[in-house]
């Protein structure tokens, strides 16, 4: 039964973390995308990060997602944090933020962790939970520490109060600790009070302590009774207080007379579980072995930048600390003396567990077995750091007596390789004897630690600080040369010496296994002669020198290496008519990685490099552009011989255009092309479909403007293509169709306006695992409507798309994300520009109709009879017979005209004269209230003629127009000319054409009414005369005189 229940508990926490880690994987895919920030899981999948640094955010975010369990809020421009801020986020553990109001944490309740770095504090904050086991209030306005603001803190485990006052950040007094402030934090494992112009060590520290830091201040004592209590303390560091100020790069100010920190010989004595101890820069002039009796643990010494140059010859300290793993007794030396040996005690060789030791800037002339005597003895070193020492003569064969090293570190001294007369392989000063002269050290250390090599800065003020982004101490940033290097085992830097000539006598060291030459301008042509002692060489860095490849068997002694440098040696590259023989790597039967770089290489002996085991090949920095020139093709097949290359970087060639031949001439086996930073303004995507097994490609820093018509026709094995930070303004329609090989596409720092749907097939872009977007031209306008819409639906990660993936027009929308765009202002854009365009139409119809019915009303009105007619066909519209002789059309405005026509024509017609005719007249026999239209066609179709009363006014009135245009038309209908025209004023050649043309055809049908009275009778005879003519004879006559004109 016990069994069972044990295994139900773990079924159940089983569950548990599953619901929850399902929990914390839907939740982070609900977030909205509009939040500015990165959200991610922890290694262990139970904590949401939510970092929203170095945003340019003003306020807190809305969208946070309810689970997330740490916040980062650090470089922005947050000006206050109100009560509210942090409401729904009850699952906080941890905030890293800027600004801030009493009490704006009280409601996280599950808070644990609480940066308030650099916020201009004054006091510690009140109204914090009470949960906070971690507080950080460093680089702030802090000088005084008082008991009442530490009682609510009663669960605090770090608490980190230090740069509240120093040179950077000067308070301007010192820093106040009322007594036993700390006293009652019994929970409290870690405090900081680094860098706070403390002149003495708080009292009463709680017993809780385990680490506890007070460099860069200004103690100048410590007492017996210091640190009595702290039997929990694991780390102490007492550094730079009494600083050793000689070439500090910072405000460095010594204690009185140049003394050193005085440590009483009891200081330690009950800090028996203390296992590192830092007295960096204390100007300490001996050690003391009392400090160290009750530290029986300790593995730590840290003991540079003090003046124990002397104090190592004949010191005892090594024999009260037996387990020491770790020394450093850097920049020790003596100002004004240069030695000539180091000349340790021999109390060093009861080091035994010492595995590490660093004594760089000691400043000695010789290297001796003498002095590596008490080493020898050490069966756990492994790496020993005698940098910048000014060494000029020593014996590398010394260095087999260390046999548990991994590392030694020789660089930066004086060291010149024998000439070949030598008997001695020792390695000597070149030139000039020993002297004595005063030195300034100031160059990098190396630390040696769990495998890697790391860089250590002594003469920084504070090596171990935190950065604004980090919230872990630094240890200092990794050597990148070193660490790859020191992983193969046994190794040698004797890197930035004076070794200008290699002979096989001055590397006589057959275990090594790394081999760091760089920086000693060596100009030797070598030959394959040099390393034949170093048969297990499997890293060599040979950078920063002056290479000769004047014959091809160089390097082909070292048959075991594996990686070679040789960037930076562009010395006799950049010379004129020189033999270059780059097959050398032919000769290497292991070498998997060559690094080239920087090279200027511009011409080449051999038009192929060689080799069946090179996978990695770095040719950046070099003149590709002159080896591929236009219509050169002899070196279009330069890396087609590496047979198994995997990864070919040409970045930084100066590349105009890569020639297709090239394409077809690289290695089938290529995986990863990297071409970035070249000058590009096309690429060949066709020469794609050579490189079979191709994943990587990386074309950025470039001027292409295009990308592939479609991409899987060019290549489908692509998983990574990288077009960041070139000036592609579009996509082409058919970009990603069928690219289901894409995992991951970078497409920030270009032009781009728009994303089509066909460019971005979602079948393709959807299984993305990173799509970058960053710091394009977005235009933010209705065709963008898909694009948004799908950026607001993917689950793709887009890093900062909340912030730098913005509009860049329309103005109103500049700056803006993209995500914010109003898609549903477009929703209904067709339907939108539909009735924009039917209202707009109807609009100007009618202003047109108003228009035109006021100016061409009868043009309008002809136009559309003509219109209908055309397509109705034309018909007779007479009667069987007509009412009337004749319709006069006449001025009814013009009472002159109207006169004459009633009192003298109407008489003449009707009244006088056989025979008497029936005249149509307007005032007299139109129907009342019928159209005016309608009334004058019924009265020209039912009369046999129309006679037009014209003067000069009314031909140009529009009622002359229409009822000419309706009787005119009689003429095209019926054949029958049915017009009379009578002028009343003389006739002038600036009427119409027609009328002209009328007058000059017809003539009889145009009549003036004379001026002399004795000629009114023929007037009258010859209109009687007309109007008896048949129509249609007139139509004939008018036909006849037209053709017999012509």
């Amino acid at each position: 039964s016990q069994l069972c229940l044990e295994l139900w508990r773990i079924f159940v926490l089983i569950t548990g973390l599953v619901l929850f880690r399902q929990t914390v994987w839907s939740a982070a895919e609900w977030y909205p995308k509009s939040l500015p920030c990165d959200v991610s899981l922890a290694g262990n999948g139970m904590e949401v990060m939510v970092d929203c640094s170095s945003r340019a955010l003003t306020k807190i975010p809305t969208g946070i997602p309810t689970n997330a369990t740490n916040l980062t809020l650090t470089i922005n421009h947050i000006p206050y944090i109100q009560n509210t801020s942090f409401q729904g986020l009850n699952n906080i553990t941890e905030i890293d933020i800027v600004m801030l109001d009493n009490g704006s944490f009280w409601e996280l309740k599950n808070l644990k962790s609480l940066y308030l770095d650099g916020n201009q504090l004054s006091s510690i904050p009140k109204g914090l939970p009470p949960n906070v086991v971690l507080l950080s209030l460093e680089v702030n306005s802090i000088s005084s520490i008082l008991k009442e603001n530490l009682t609510e803190l009663t669960n605090i485990e770090y608490l980190y109060l230090g740069q509240n006052c120093y040179f950077r950040n000067p308070c301007n007094r010192s820093y106040y600790v009322e007594k036993d402030a700390f006293f009652h934090l019994n929970k409290l494992t870690l405090l900081s009070l680094k860098s706070n112009n403390l002149t003495d060590v708080p009292s009463r520290l709680p017993s809780s302590l385990k680490e506890l830091y007070l460099y860069n201040n200004n103690i100048q004592k410590v007492i017996g009774n210091n640190f009595q209590n702290l039997n929990e303390l694991e780390i102490l560091d007492l550094s730079g207080n009494c600083p050793r100020c000689y070439n500090a790069p910072f405000p460095c100010v010594p204690c009185p007379n140049n003394a050193p920190l005085q440590i009483h010989e009891s200081s330690f004595q009950n800090l028996t579980k203390l296992k590192v101890l830092r007295l960096h820069s204390n100007s300490l002039t001996s050690v003391l072995p009392q400090w160290f009796q009750g530290c029986r643990e300790l593995q730590v010494l840290d003991l540079s930048s003090n003046f124990l140059a002397k104090e190592v010859t004949h010191t005892t300290f090594p024999l009260s600390v037996p387990f020491l793993e770790e020394l450093d007794l850097s920049f020790n030396y003596e100002l004004q003396r240069y030695p000539s040996s180091l000349n340790l005690s021999q109390t060093f060789s009861s080091l035994k567990y010492l595995k590490i030791l660093r004594i760089r800037g000691f400043v000695f002339q010789e290297l001796t077995q003498q002095d590596l005597h008490p080493l020898t003895f050490l069966d756990n070193l492994e790496m020993i750091d005698l940098g910048t020492n000014f060494i000029k003569i020593t014996n590398l064969s010394i260095l087999t007596k260390l046999k548990g090293f991994h590392f030694i570190n020789l660089s930066d001294n004086k060291i010149s390789s024998p000439s070949e007369d030598e008997s001695a392989p020792a390695v000597t000063l070149a030139c000039g004897s020993s002297r004595e002269e005063s030195t300034s050290p100031m160059s990098r250390g190396i630390q040696y630690q769990s495998g890697e090599v790391r860089e250590i800065h002594y003469f920084r003020y504070d090596e171990y600080a935190r950065s604004c982004k980090n919230k872990d101490k630094e240890l200092g940033t990794l050597s990148p040369f070193n660490s790859e290097c020191s992983s193969f085992g046994k190794t040698l830097d004797i890197s930035r010496n004076n070794i200008f000539f290699l002979h096989s006598r001055f590397l006589n060291l057959n275990e090594l296994r790394c081999l760091n030459l760089s920086g000693n301008a060596m100009s030797q042509a070598l030959n394959g002669s040099e390393f034949v002692h170093l048969k297990n060489l499997q890293y060599l860095d040979f950078s920063h020198n002056r290479l000769d490849l004047m014959f091809s068997s160089a390097f082909q002694e070292l048959s075991n290496l594996v990686i070679l440098d040789i960037s930076h040696n562009n010395h006799y590259f950049e010379a004129e008519g020189l033999t270059h023989m780059l097959n050398f790597t032919k000769n290497l039967t292991k070498l998997t990685k060559l690094i080239m770089n920087h090279n200027q290489i511009s011409t080449s002996t051999n038009t192929e490099m060689k080799s069946v085991s090179l996978e990695h090949l770095e040719f950046k920095g070099n003149r590709l552009d002159m080896l591929w020139r236009d219509g050169d093709t002899r070196y279009v097949n330069y890396f087609k011989n590496l047979m198994v290359l995997k990864s070919l970087d040409i970045s930084h060639n100066n590349l105009n255009f890569i020639p297709k031949q090239v394409f077809q001439g690289m290695p089938e086996t290529l995986t990863q092309l990297n071409i970035t930073n070249n000058k590009l303004k096309s690429f060949n995507w066709e020469g794609l479909k050579f490189l079979k097994k191709l994943e990587f490609l990386d074309i950025s820093g470039n001027l292409i403007s295009t990308v592939p018509a479609k991409l899987a026709s060019c290549s489908d094995s692509i998983v990574t293509l990288v077009l960041h930070n070139n000036a592609i303004a579009k996509l082409s329609p058919n970009f990603l169709q069928d690219a289901f090989s894409l995992k991951n596409l970078d497409l920030s720092f270009n032009q781009i306006r728009y994303i089509e749907e066909s460019s971005f097939p979602e079948n393709v872009i959807n299984k993305l695992q990173s799509l970058l977007l960053n710091n394009n031209r977005f235009v933010c306008s209705c065709n963008a409507t898909w694009f948004v819409r799908w950026i607001n639906r993917t689950s793709v990660n887009i890093p900062r798309l909340a912030t730098d993936v913005n509009c860049a027009s329309p103005g109103n929308q500049r700056g803006q994300s993209v995500i914010f765009l109003n898609i549903q202002a477009c929703q209904h854009s067709s339907l939108s520009i539909i009735l924009s365009i039917v209202t707009t139409s109807v609009i100007l119809s009618t202003l047109m109709l108003a228009i035109s019915s006021h100016l061409f009303l009868w043009d309008m009105w002809y136009i559309y009879h003509f219109c209908l007619a055309k397509l109705k066909g034309y018909r007779r519209l007479l009667s069987e017979g007509t009412a009337y002789d004749a319709f006069i059309v006449y001025d009814t405005a013009d009472a002159a005209t109207s006169n004459w026509v009633l009192q003298e024509l109407r008489v003449q017609l009707e009244d006088v004269g056989e025979p008497r005719l029936q005249l149509c007249l307007q005032d007299r026999d139109w129907v009342p209230g019928c159209a005016l239209v309608e009334n004058l066609s019924q009265s020209i179709q039912l009369s046999q003629r129309t006679v037009f009363v014209l003067t000069g006014h009314f031909i140009r009135s529009g009622h002359f127009k229409t009822a000419f245009y309706l009787a005119h038309q009689r003429l095209m209908d019926e054949k029958n000319d049915v017009i009379i025209l009578i002028f009343l004023e003389k006739f002038s050649s600036c009427y119409s054409k027609y009328l002209r043309l009328r007058k000059r055809l017809y003539k009889r049908s145009v009549l003036e009414w004379p001026q002399n009275p004795q000629a009114q009778r023929y007037f009258w005879f010859c209109l009687r005369n007309v109007m008896a003519t048949e129509s249609h004879i007139i139509f004939i006559i008018l036909i006849l005189f037209y053709f017999l004109k012509k």
